[in-house]
């Protein structure tokens, strides 16, 4: 389990591994302990606090603790008289945010593992009596690692079996009048199945991680995979009731239909490959674990199912025609309409592209990682406390290197650039650092020797020191307020505007978690243009050697274009904002959707080879195939579905885009795509010509 912002950003990153090595020289992960009561400022309440402080402090890995207890004397602890006048004068400032709650700030190296000291921070706290009316909870990093980790367990957990319930109920509504027998229906489940095993242990084999995206792998790879054994069966059930013996039926459901799965399962990878060019690693292990979970599947469409279906199909049973049922009277009534009004719909189609179109740049973009988590568990919920609180502030680090970093040269320029900052930048409302507090509000001090100095310095003032253990690198914090799009890439730029006009003579670096935000901005933004047109661009070839026409590779996306165009407008509606998961879905609705299209279209090839009039190879293929493709499509749909019950909202988003594009991608394809078909191969259109089969070889 991953759940750290490391996935998001690749490993060559500079804006990353500039904040890694700002941690690793400045910066520790922290706990925050918030003490609650009536009025802190009790004598009693400073008597826990400082035994809660004591027990923290004995703990492994702690490094520093800091509260309010420690901050005044036994004597005025003892004194509520002595506490008020000390909150009062602001020596209470930051560890005591008002008077109903005190805080414990406890430093902890970061380390990848999180968790022990999650468990052991609750322990101490447990383990300490507290005063009636108190009330005591943690949160910050380890905490919220911690309890993620728990919660993408669970939702995976939970996905995956929503995801296998709609399955079930799908096929046995659906897929149960096309395939005879009590089980058989279940055998594409069965073999998604096996395949899901293989590719969950392969994740294990190859090292991808899981992380809040891989979460949704196996609920979405169930609702993918399961397309390739349904078309596979369909196929067979149709030869066997045309009177084939079973090898006679595998033969061709294979080199018929396995031709056609092959094909879409070539474009679907296409558009889960294009995640590999997103640069956002967690979508690479997803593009990556689903790419191998589809293989797998067909893998077990064309070997598994076959020899299943040769070891209970004995022949003995009378094959007949499967009774008309009510989807079977709607889908040829589809394809009746469809090839009666092909203007009107493709009129009608071009209408609504065109005003969605103009509704997708209107779509946010959230960079907000704690936006993606649950906004209810217990950690998030006191970090939006504590940003209330500290009145929703973040933190830019300007890290210096110079010779020395205590010359008094160098504590003047510092100095000087901090206040530029503060009074030239207006979303920066506050500067610290060792030459900030040295001067406390002054001029540095003269002719004295530094080090001594802050060595002489009261333990008090001493804390504000900004991790003072280096004589060649220092920071300065510039505390700015919460700023996001193009507010917060104005206010980097004239930062470094500033700087550069101050010229300072030293080595500057600017990073911070702001700078993390920032640049999975603009790499969402530049990886969504970059693998919609990469998508776009291989779907297309592949489209043209499939069926050696350019009218015939564009055929099978117009669809898809539509789609892409009505699921940015349904972003824009739904108030849904894009985010690391999102910006892949036009990769994935290019490579999914040309799957429905390519079925309809191999079959429609299929039918006018032998003879048949555009209008009735329409009406046959819509009749044969048809069911398969609205049960493929419920199927894929009800995978990302499930996603819908996640607990993170950045799936739940996805979830429910990538459930209704596909739904519309099914739509579409039954209607769109019919009046494509007749409208370019009528009697003297000629675009068509399906007298040549140019693709025969390659298929």
């Amino acid at each position: 389990m991953v759940t750290s912002s490391e996935t998001f950003f690749p490993k060559d990153s500079v804006v990353y591994n500039d904040f890694k090595a700002y941690q690793k020289d400045f910066g520790t992960d922290t706990v925050f302990v918030m003490v609650r009561t009536e009025n802190v400022l009790e004598p009693y309440v400073f008597d826990y606090l400082a035994r809660l402080e004591r027990q923290l402090e004995g703990l492994d890995y702690v490094i520093s603790t800091s509260s309010a207890a420690g901050r005044v004397t036994e004597k005025e602890a003892s004194s509520q008289e002595a506490l008020h006048s000390a909150y009062e004068r602001g020596i209470l400032e930051g560890v005591i945010p008002r008077r109903d709650s005190a805080l414990i700030i406890v430093q902890v190296p970061e380390l990848e593992h999180p968790g022990a000291i999650a468990v052991d921070m609750e322990k101490a706290i447990d383990f300490v009596d507290r005063p009636p009316g108190v009330t005591v909870e943690a949160s910050g990093g380890p905490m919220l690692d911690y309890q993620l980790g728990m919660i993408m367990g669970m939702s995976m957990g939970m996905m995956f079996g929503v995801a296998l319930i709609l399955m079930i109920t799908i096929l046995y509504i659906f897929f149960r009048t096309v395939v005879r027998g009590r089980y058989l229906p279940f055998l594409p489940l069965m073999a998604v199945i096996i395949a899901l095993a293989m590719a969950f242990g392969l994740m294990g084999v190859l090292e991808i991680p899981m992380s809040m995206i891989l979460t949704g792998f196996l609920s979405v790879l169930i609702g993918l995979g399961i397309d390739y054994g349904i078309q596979v069966m369909t196929r067979y059930e149709e030869e066997r009731s045309k009177g084939l013996g079973v090898d006679e039926a595998i033969e061709v459901s294979i080199t018929r239909m396995g031709k056609a799965v092959g094909l879409a399962i070539v474009t679907t990878l296409v558009g889960f490959s294009s995640m590999y060019f997103a640069n956002i690693p967690d979508l690479e292990y997803f593009g990556m674990a689903v790419s191998i979970g589809l293989i797998l599947s067909y893998i077990t469409a064309i070997w598994f199912i076959p020899a299943v279906l040769k070891l209970v199909d004995k022949g003995s049973l009378v094959y007949q025609e499967p009774a008309r049922g009510i989807l079977d009277r709607i889908l040829e009534q589809t394809a009746r309409n469809s090839t009666k009004h092909p203007i009107f719909i493709l009129l009608l189609v071009i209408g609504v592209t065109f005003s969605s179109a103009a509704m997708y740049p209107k779509v946010d973009t959230l960079t907000d990682f704690y936006q993606y988590f649950p906004q209810d568990i217990q950690a998030i919920r006191f970090m939006e406390e504590m940003r209330d609180l500290t009145g929703g502030t973040d933190t830019i680090s300007l890290v210096i290197r110079s010779d020395d970093i205590t010359n008094r040269k160098t504590l003047q320029e510092m100095l000087t650039l901090s206040d530029y900052l503060q009074a030239h930048e207006p979303a920066v409302m506050h500067t610290s650092s060792l030459a900030s507090i040295l001067s406390d509000g002054g001029s540095l001090p003269e002719n004295q020797d530094i080090p001594h100095l802050i060595d002489e310095m009261d333990p008090a003032r001493r804390r504000r020191l900004v991790n003072y253990p280096y004589a060649t690198l220092g920071v300065i914090d510039l505390t700015v307020e919460h700023l996001d799009g193009k507010r917060l890439d104005d206010a980097l730029n004239n930062i470094r505007s500033s700087i550069e006009f101050v010229q300072p003579d030293m080595d500057i670096t600017i990073t911070g978690e702001p700078l993390l935000n920032n640049k999975i901005g603009h790499t969402m933004t530049d990886g969504q243009i970059r693998m919609t047109l990469l998508s776009f661009v291989f779907v297309f070839l592949a489209m043209f050697l499939i069926f050696g026409s350019v009218v015939r590779a564009l055929i099978p996306m117009a669809p898809i274009i539509v789609v892409i165009a009505i699921s940015g407008a349904l972003m824009w509606i739904l108030g849904i904002p894009q985010t690391t998961l999102s910006i892949s879905t036009n990769s994935i609705i290019l490579g999914l959707g040309v799957d429905y299209s390519i079925h309809i279209m191999h079959r429609y090839k299929e039918e006018r080879e032998n003879g048949a009039e555009p209008e009735d190879a329409i009406q046959t293929t819509i009749s044969r195939i048809g069911k398969a493709i609205v049960t493929s499509g419920l199927t894929t749909s009800g995978g990302f579905a499930a996603m819908m019950l996640s607990p993170f909202p950045l799936m739940v988003w996805f979830g429910i885009i990538a459930f209704s594009s596909i739904l519309m991608i099914l739509l579409l394809t039954l209607t769109l795509l019919p009046a494509l078909l007749i409208l370019l191969d009528r009697p003297g259109a000629n675009y068509m010509n399906y007298r040549i089969s140019s693709s025969d070889n390659i298929l």
